[in-house]
């Protein structure tokens, strides 16, 4: 990040002294590579498919892969090059295969080794999810990694009957202001008047459907936790058209908690935890929920909200009345 006696990371030319992929625009770690496989823009030879979108390409003058960024590939490594018999690593990866990470720099569609759930890609619901799949009746991913404790319990998805009591899907990403969960940075006062309090983004059909008002309060439940935010109604969300039905997303933010010069509820409590089958990454960055218009409740009262609609969502076994959705229990109107 130091390299030469510079802060690379504080680069910020304006684009017009730079060419379109902006390299001197900050620093993307590890070796400042915008895009991985980008030996993959130019064809065997090392030509550029496109010379109006060549990117990197061999130089023969100069005997290297030269270009607009960091070439994912031995920079010297002609495109002819073929690996002797027996070779093993890089030295094994011809000059015309450009997925390195691969053993046999090939791009793979059937993969014969290495994953739980392959060998061919295919598409799965999230672990909780409105909808059934519809591409086939493997709902999800059956290889997935779920902790069976009652804390940690899945919202229901198609074809269990209760999975409307759980309608919305809820996304989480992060903010440009602030870093990882925000412990770090919900302490400097800059970054915490730029986003200074926990907010949900709603489409304005949500807003009316739930009853939700801009910059007003809303509670969104799982089964797991009630969390509360700042409401944030934009046309940046879109309901979908799905088999039919409408389908609402909204979106958090994962910086928030109880410390710092900002705080406020983790969306985090809105999770379980659900894991890829190869490599444990936490799925459950999607989940579904339900939302309501105002601040949560605390105490006892937080407690048996999430107990009643563990009930209906039958996550306490026996509770619930077949057929009952969140809307005629809840609200008593029309699912």
């Amino acid at each position: 990040m130091y390299a030469d006696g510079v802060n690379q990371a504080a680069r910020r030319r304006p684009r017009h002294e730079q060419d379109w992929v902006a390299a001197e625009w900050g620093w993307a770690w590890p070796a400042n590579r915008r895009t991985l496989y980008n030996r993959a823009s130019a064809d065997p030879h090392g030509r550029p498919w496109s010379e109006r979108k060549k990117y990197v390409w061999w130089d023969p003058d100069a005997g290297e892969w030269t270009g607009y960024d960091v070439p994912d590939f031995e920079r010297t490594k002609p495109p002819t090059y073929r690996p002797p018999e027996g070779a093993t690593g890089p030295e094994a990866i011809a000059g015309d295969d450009p997925f390195v990470m691969q053993g046999d720099g090939k791009g793979w569609l059937y993969v014969p080794r290495g994953v739980l759930d392959g060998p061919l890609p295919t598409h799965y619901e999230p672990a909780e999810s409105p909808i059934r799949n519809p591409m086939y009746g493997q709902q999800a991913n059956p290889t997935r990694k779920v902790y069976d404790h009652p804390v940690n319990s899945v919202n229901p998805s198609p074809p269990d009957g209760h999975s409307d009591v759980f309608p919305y899907v809820f996304t989480v990403s992060r903010l440009t202001e602030h870093h990882t969960a925000g412990g770090m940075s919900r302490t400097v006062r800059p970054l915490a008047e730029l986003q200074p309090e926990m907010f949900v983004e709603v489409s304005p059909e949500l807003a009316a459907e739930a009853g939700l008002s801009h910059l007003g309060w809303a509670h969104l439940i799982s089964g797991r936790a009630v969390i509360e935010a700042k409401v944030l109604v934009t046309d940046r969300l879109t309901p979908l058209r799905v088999e039919g039905r409408r389908i609402h997303q909204l979106w958090l933010p994962y910086h928030f908690g109880t410390e710092g010069l900002v705080t406020g509820d983790s969306a985090n409590d809105l999770f379980g935890i659900t894991l890829d089958p190869n490599v444990l990454i936490q799925e459950s960055k999607v989940g579904t929920c339900d939302v309501r218009p105002g601040r949560r409740p605390t105490g006892p009262a937080l407690l048996e909200l999430v107990a009643e609609y563990r009930r209906r969502a039958g996550l306490t076994p026996g509770e619930v009345p077949v057929g009952t959705t969140a809307a005629e229990d809840e609200r008593g109107e029309d699912a």
